[in-house]
């Protein structure tokens, strides 16, 4: 699992990748919301106040009752839930190829 950074610093936004995390053990919503809380601890970032997250929208992920985005909105609970937008545009992405019947390239870049 990968971890990125959104902030504010002076009005201009920052990203910033901050890590892999190795999940291969568990893909329970509890294991995968305390990796990410501890990881969050040991990069200092536990103590920030977090406003946001942003996961794929398996089940696992997103469930708003059981998901990783519900456990940590129990610790951080002005951490609102938003879909990721890298993960919606790919569904948009492999939804039209599906339809396409002739050899037409669709070329997507992300920034």
């Amino acid at each position: 699992m990968s971890v990125c950074l959104r902030y504010a610093k002076d009005l201009d936004i920052h990203e910033r990748f901050l890590g892999f995390l190795e999940v291969s053990k568990g893909h329970d919503a509890d294991f995968l919301a305390t990796m990410i809380l501890n990881f969050l601890q040991q990069s200092k970032i536990g103590d920030s106040h977090v406003i946001a997250q942003s996961h794929d929208g398996a089940s696992v992920m997103s469930g708003h009752l059981g998901g990783v985005q519900a456990k940590i909105k129990n610790k951080f609970p002005t951490a609102i839930y938003t879909h990721c937008m890298a993960h919606r545009l790919n569904l948009v992405v492999v939804d039209m190829c599906k339809n396409i019947k002739v050899g037409i390239y669709l070329i997507v870049l992300c920034h």
